[in-house]
């Protein structure tokens, strides 16, 4: 049975994933090195939030809004058991040393990424436009667990797409 092709993200929902990209990472980047001491990089951090918080609406806009961006939830969330298991065997692969060239596993981690990118940025709303903060310290505690995760989960997508492009061309190579 040939597989139905998948709808192709337009222009304007590649440069809402891009900006996505680029200010979450900024984020990452900018948290660190605020944790190193480098405090002067606050105000950047808060206007990148800002921004990145903006790109995560409009992404989720285009998953919600659209017959693409719904085919794409269904990726990034799957409830079906087979996506679950064509993951596992990604997994299972990687531990035995046998690549295999799908990206199950690597769109779960994309979604678990969303949302623990979404819920980083709501608390960092939170701390910046309310008085929480100094009501509520554990909100600054559980913004920068998330960026831990966030983190975690950034190395752990790069690796996995690194490692499918190389299964891809090993496959490729046999052909």
């Amino acid at each position: 049975m040939p597989a139905i092709p998948r709808e192709r993200r337009s222009t304007w929902s590649l440069a809402i994933l891009l900006g996505l990209v680029i200010t979450v990472t900024l984020q990452i980047f900018t948290g660190i090195a605020m944790a190193a001491g480098w405090m002067s990089l606050l105000s950047f951090h808060v206007e990148d939030g800002m921004a990145a918080a903006l790109f995560i609406l409009l992404e989720w806009l285009w998953l919600a809004g659209t017959r693409p961006g719904r085919g794409t939830l269904r990726h990034l969330f799957p409830m079906a058991s087979q996506r679950w298991h064509a993951a596992g065997r990604q997994l299972q692969g990687i531990f035995l040393g046998r690549p295999i060239p799908t990206p199950a596993l690597n769109t779960i981690v994309e979604g678990a990424f969303l949302l623990i990118a979404t819920m980083a940025v709501l608390l960092g709303l939170l701390l910046v436009f309310t008085a929480l903060p100094s009501r509520f310290p554990p909100l600054l505690a559980g913004h920068r667990a998330l960026a831990s995760l966030l983190a975690l989960l950034w190395i752990i997508h790069l690796l996995l797409a690194l490692y499918t492009a190389l299964g891809r061309r090993a496959e490729a190579r046999k052909c």
